[in-house]
């Protein structure tokens, strides 16, 4: 009878030890993979801040199309087409 206790309690004890390991393992594989894939909001926020220069002075975007009057949305740039009438705005 004592020797079954014994098994009993190694199992427990195994059985804590595995999943002890496989959160560490899985918080590892986490941490890698933070590490290897960067985070796009600070990618973007970098390339932003490297393409355009607050020095160069760019044309701001048009906020309303000059054709239908309706307004553009604010990701719109020069040359592209208005959504709603059609018409590529032009600089």
């Amino acid at each position: 009878m004592n020797q079954s206790r014994k098994k009993t309690a190694l199992t427990v004890a195994g059985l804590i030890v595995l999943i002890l390991v496989c959160v560490a393992a899985i918080e590892l594989i986490f941490v890698g993979l933070g590490e290897a894939i960067p985070n796009q909001a600070k990618d973007s926020a970098s390339q932003s801040v490297q393409t355009q220069p607050p020095d160069q002075s760019a044309p701001a975007a048009p906020s309303f199309c000059p054709f239908c009057g309706e307004g553009l949305p604010s990701s719109f740039q020069w040359g592209q087409f208005c959504p709603w009438c059609g018409e590529q705005v032009n600089s």
